[in-house]
């Protein structure tokens, strides 16, 4: 025939002679790939396949039907995010405020209790100069010294009932909670 003589026969050859082999390889490939799609497609898939359908579609009819009130509710929530950051914005100068006003309670208290101090101590200097003064006036005076030591302790408590719940001088004072077996006023 003479094939071998020239590339194109050669190639020719090789060409006859290797197809089956590529046809072959080819062939079992597609054969593996044939059992792969039918057990992906396999009626047990298939059912499942449909039942996830059938669900996405009756969530995608919820979700229309549904439509306005999630509307209503994303607006609901984004008014709710917009009056916290308001509300938020606004917490910081009440809190320097109560704050002030605080310290301001504290340092008028402590003024009050050094006065206090030093009004008794000033009555003890005079005490020795007020023994003749007679019966009349000291009762008075222990009267007085004692109401000035009742009020230099309510102005500390103050102070303390400040410290701890500054809210107090806005709304005043929180009604206490009823114990157990108690009844509310």
């Amino acid at each position: 025939l003479g094939l071998a003589d020239s590339y194109l026969g050669i190639i020719v050859v090789h060409a006859a002679l290797g197809a089956p082999f590529v046809l072959t390889t080819v062939l079992a490939k597609m054969d593996g790939t044939s059992e792969s799609v039918n057990a992906i497609l396999s009626p047990a898939n298939r059912a499942a396949f449909q039942s996830t359908l059938a669900d996405l579609a009756l969530v995608a009819r919820t979700l229309a039907a549904r439509r306005d009130s999630l509307d209503a509710g994303i607006a609901g929530a984004a008014r709710t995010f917009q009056n916290t950051a308001t509300a938020t914005a606004s917490l910081a100068p009440l809190v320097e405020r109560i704050g002030r006003g605080a310290d301001a309670v504290e340092k008028a208290g402590l003024e009050v209790a050094n006065t206090s101090t030093q009004a008794a101590a000033t009555v003890d200097l005079l005490g020795a100069q007020l023994k003749g003064l007679g019966s009349d006036t000291l009762p008075e005076l222990t009267r007085v010294l004692g109401e000035l030591g009742a009020l230099s302790v309510a102005l500390r408590r103050l102070s303390e009932q400040t410290e701890r719940d500054p809210r107090g001088l806005l709304f005043g004072r929180q009604p206490l909670v009823p114990g157990p077996g108690e009844v509310a006023p």
